[in-house]
């Protein structure tokens, strides 16, 4: 009876598991229960199915709780004394499952958590420890009754029984058999829990979970955060997960993978209930908070022996792989090299060689001490130009089994943990595009680049072709070795043929309460330079040392927009102007203008440059059309054009699409009077061309190649290709290059010179050979979706062919009439031009003299007529009509360009379409468009072969459609043949050939 009384109280969620260790008080009421059960004659099965079992379920409180996972022999041993035989020790799980063990004094809260209280964080928001089951919590609460009871009945016969007495007072079963969680309830106000801070060591990286629940939420979000302490407790660092709001069923929020940073001995978790960016919150709402747990877990990191991973062709990249906190023998690491489309070229894998370093070890870039490190090293075969990711690996080893050492009663040792994995990347440049940096194209960098020596920045950044750099220099006022420091990197960049821009975006957190500020939003340049009194004696300093060195400043950060509708705008960036050249030498001030604001007449302006930009960043076609209307509104005299450039994010396209978005838009900006054009955050994760580390990302190659290649070019036309791709060329002073891209793959032949070379996205150099053609030599090119350059390109060749033109575009349908074809050309050259021009017509046409010489002085134009006249098969449509060039020069260079004509009655457009239908008929459908000014009538007769034709009778008036359709039987023969409709014009001399093709 009484084993089907206690089963009735097992939850659904209970799951019978194998004994394993527990902590002490688990075992304790194990043992009571189990000497009350063996008292009252129950079997030792059903004990161990009711308590043994669902206390481990419930509390997990042992090595493997993570897994599952049992010991067994192969596993570490520990000797007497509790520790580790070997020299390394456990991983750790820290863990907080909200059950009586953590709220041990009956509080309702969790032990030693701490709750904020203050503006925004009401007392009156309550929260506690609840039951997820109460129904359940009360049917142990009756078995704890029972339980209480029969102990003193028990007790009550210890005079008969005398070891009676020796059974303990049991404990609550329901404190360890409840499943407890925290429990939140809004009442408008926020919340925040942080637990007490524990150890941390940065050997180790760490990683943070826990389950939450809402119900309810419409303004709040929920989210937990990794707090990082020093070893007074001062917060490091902070990293937060992703939101929650709404209703949502019990899931995982988590920090995966944290290294701590440097300075830190102790590491907190706080759990955070708060209002909507805006200012809204909830009234009501339920908010649920369930184990939390931090892992430890061993640490790989995968380095390259420089620092920033820029490394010249035909060389091999020595990476490093360095393993802390690994606790076990016998692991080893795997390395892969993949390219930029994730393709495996290269991998190794290679044992750890475990070597306990002494208590001095530390990292090239650590402060703080560090033990237990070993590296492994591997080197990669010989590396073309390209950007590349390096992975390491290290698979869950054995793990190792020992007791916990931390002292805290909610923590796990010896846990298993996941295959870890390490990446980093590097690029490789082609030296040949190499040189000084020239163009409009550069960065805004980061405070933090001041760490590197001026001559290692001054390289890399020409190295990956950055010719402007924008950087932050507001400092404190007495900071006067900063400010030399700066002036030393700006000079040494200056050296290098680096543009630089000092830029006054905010001052330093200790001097803001200096400005008066009603908020942190009123941190703009126009708040921030309103009283001269205040800036200026703080940035004489600095201004009094920079100005010196850097003549450009720019007012205000990136997309500060603040004097935007500022009254006597003109006045105030006069008077801040003058207030700062004040200190040294003149300057010439900028300021932030958005695109989608009108720019202010010449005469309202007193700034040297405006920095464009928009919010979602302009596409190139859009760039293009700003940057035209601006130049036609604005003088040449006015101020110049800066913009922001950065890519688009990485989160919502593709690699691709991203890469294909930077060149077109950096193309854009060499077809219009751009000064200059930045990445406003080339280290950002998601708009950056830079890790956040200062290591390659995807686009960091394609932001160089085309720096390099057109950066000081300028856009002098396109070509039309025969393949259908997009062109873009570009012109200097020796030099010329064509930029190709094409939505769908596809080949392109034409001959461009003798040492021409394609360069890819990535830096890639590829000659091109002329490849034999008795009528025509060429280069064979395959493009893409990413666009491409053609270097090498002959310019005076590339200008002769952009030269070309024909006229008229459109020849009329008058079959057996003579008409008029001008071929006009200009001499690209200095000298004087001498050649043959050939035009190569198709067979039903008839060209009078086809073939002439010429000759024009240097820039001088010339015009070549030639009689054309249509034979009666001549079809209408549109041709691509071949002229062939003999150019005299040293060697001779035979050119043939290609012009689109038209033939056929000027706004008519005819469209015919086929159709097999059931019936086993040919459809032929014909639609014909008048847009010109006149009526037109047409007697029409469609061929067949082996067919008597068929004709029909069509008039179409002014602006408007006619349809016609013709029915042949037994179309299905018909398939795969030529149909041929020939309309002769009503009253007039014009005949309209056309084919179709029957497909179905």
């Amino acid at each position: 009876m009484f084993g089907f009384i206690f089963i009735d109280l097992i939850p659904n969620h209970w799951r019978v598991l194998p004994t394993r260790p527990m902590v002490a008080t688990a075992a304790m009421a194990a043992k009571c229960v189990l000497a009350l059960f063996c008292a009252c004659g129950l079997t030792c099965g059903l004990i161990c199915g009711l308590i043994c079992g669902p206390i481990s379920a419930a509390n997990g409180q042992t090595a493997y709780a993570a897994s599952g996972q049992s010991a067994n022999p192969s596993q570490k041993k520990f000797s007497d004394n509790g520790k580790l035989t070997s020299a390394t020790r456990p991983l750790r799980t820290f863990a907080w499952k909200f059950g009586r063990v953590d709220d041990p004094n009956y509080t309702g809260m969790p032990e030693g958590w701490s709750r904020y209280r203050g503006i925004g964080y009401p007392n009156f928001v309550h929260s506690e420890l609840v039951a997820k089951d109460p129904l359940f919590e009360k049917k142990i609460q009756r078995l704890d009754a029972w339980l209480i009871n029969t102990w003193q009945t028990l007790q009550e016969q210890a005079d008969n029984y005398p070891w009676l007495s020796r059974i303990p007072t049991p404990p609550s079963v329901g404190d360890l058999a409840v499943d407890r969680y925290l429990r939140v309830e809004l009442d408008g106000g926020q919340f925040k829990l942080q637990s007490p801070a524990i150890e941390s060591a940065r050997q180790y990286q760490y990683q943070l979970s826990c389950d939450v629940m809402t119900e309810g939420l419409r303004y709040d979000s929920v989210r937990i955060e990794f707090v990082f302490l020093d070893k007074n407790d001062k917060e490091i660092s902070v990293r937060s997960s992703p939101r929650v709001s709404g209703t949502r069923d019990w899931e995982r929020l988590a920090v995966k993978m944290v290294r701590p940073p440097i300075g830190v001995a102790k590491m907190a978790v706080r759990l955070i209930i708060e209002r909507s960016s805006d200012g809204f919150e909830d009234i009501r709402g339920t908010i649920g908070f369930d184990n939390v747990r931090i892992d430890q877990f061993p640490q790989l990191r995968v380095t390259t022996d420089q620092p920033n991973g820029v490394y010249v062709s035909s060389t091999s990249v020595e990476c490093q792989a360095s393993v802390l906190g690994l606790g076990t023998s016998g692991a080893s690491v795997g390395f892969e090299l993949l390219d930029h489309q994730g393709n495996v070229i290269s991998k190794s894998q290679l044992e750890v060689t475990s070597k306990q370093r002494s208590s001095k070890a530390k990292l090239a870039t650590d402060e703080d001490e560090i033990s237990n490190e070993s590296h492994v090293r591997w080197k990669t075969p010989i590396m073309d130009p390209g950007f590349y990711r390096v992975i390491a690996s290290i698979d869950h080893p054995e793990p190792v089994i020992g007791p916990d050492q931390s002292g805290m009663t909610a923590s796990v040792s010896g846990h298993p943990w996941p295959r870890l994995v390490s990446e980093t990347t590097f690029v490789v440049i082609d030296p040949s595009l190499q040189g000084p940096v020239h163009g409009p194209f550069g960065w805004t960098l980061p405070k933090e680049v001041i760490r590197q020596s001026p001559r290692e920045l001054s390289k890399w950044l020409t190295d990956l072709g950055v010719a402007w750099i924008k950087y932050p220099c507001w400092l404190s006022p007495d900071d006067r070795v900063a400010a030399e420091k700066i002036a030393t990197m700006m000079a040494k960049l200056q050296e290098s043929g680096i543009q630089t821009i000092g830029m006054l975006d905010s001052p330093p957190a200790n001097e803001v309460p200096s400005y008066d500020l009603r908020s942190r939003r009123d941190l703009v340049a126009a708040q921030l330079f309103r009283d001269p009194n205040v800036w200026q004696p703080k940035l004489e300093t600095v201004m009094s040392v920079m100005t010196l060195k850097v003549r450009k400043w720019q007012i205000g950060g990136e997309k500060d927009f603040s004097f935007l509708g500022r009254p006597h705008l003109r006045d105030s960036v006069k008077q801040i102007s003058k207030g700062l050249q004040g200190y040294g030498q003149p300057i010439e001030v900028a300021i932030s203008w958005p695109w989608l604001e009108k720019e202010l007449p010449e005469s309202d302006t007193t700034w040297r440059s405006a920095c464009r930009s928009a919010e979602p960043s302009l596409q190139a076609t859009e760039l293009d059309q700003f940057l035209s209307l601006s130049e036609g509104n604005s003088p040449s005299t006015g101020p110049t054009t800066w913009l922001l450039l950065d890519p688009i994010d990485k989160s919502q396209y593709d690699q691709e699409n991203r890469v294909r978005d930077l060149i077109l838009r950096m193309a854009t900006v060499r077809s219009h009077r751009v000064e200059a054009a930045f990445l406003s955050k080339p280290h950002d994760p998601q708009r950056g061309i830079l890790k956040p580390d200062g290591r390659p990302d995807e686009l960091l190659l394609p932001w160089r190649t085309t720096s390099r290649v057109i950066g000081d070019l300028r856009k002098a036309g396109s070509l039309r290709l025969r393949g259908g791709s997009e062109s873009i060329v570009f012109v200097g002073d020796d030099r010329a290059v064509m930029m190709l891209w094409s939505p769908e793959p596809t080949k392109e032949k034409l001959f461009l010179g003798y040492d021409v070379k394609q360069v890819d996205a990535w830096g890639r150099v590829t000659p091109l050979p002329v490849i034999p053609d008795p009528i025509q030599p060429h280069q064979l090119i395959n493009v893409g979706p990413v666009p491409i350059f053609i270097t090498g390109v002959d310019p005076v060749l590339l200008a002769f062919r952009m030269s070309v033109k024909t006229q008229p575009k459109q020849f009329d349908s008058l079959l057996g009439q003579q008409q008029k074809l001008s071929v006009m050309l200009t001499n690209p050259t200095r000298e004087s031009l001498v050649g043959s021009m050939r035009v190569r017509a198709p067979e039903a046409w008839t060209i009078t003299d086809p073939m002439r010489t010429w000759e024009t002085l240097a820039g001088r134009s010339l015009a070549e007529q030639f009689d054309v006249v249509l034979g009666n098969t001549a079809k209408i449509g549109s041709y691509e009509l071949p002229i062939q060039f003999e150019l005299d020069t040293v060697p001779p260079k035979l050119v043939t360009v290609y012009r689109e004509i038209t033939v056929g009655p000027e706004g008519l457009l005819v469209k015919v379409t086929t159709r097999l239908l059931k019936s086993g008929e040919l459809r032929v459908r014909i639609d014909i468009t008048n847009r010109s000014a006149r009526r037109q009538a047409y007697n029409a007769h469609l061929f067949a072969p082996g067919r008597q034709y068929q004709s029909t009778f069509i008039e179409i008036k002014p602006d408007e459609t006619v349809r016609r359709e013709i029915y042949w039987e037994n179309g299905r023969d018909l398939i795969g043949q030529q149909l041929i409709l020939r309309a002769r014009e009503q009253d007039g001399d014009r005949v309209m050939n056309y084919s179709i093709d029957v497909n179905r």
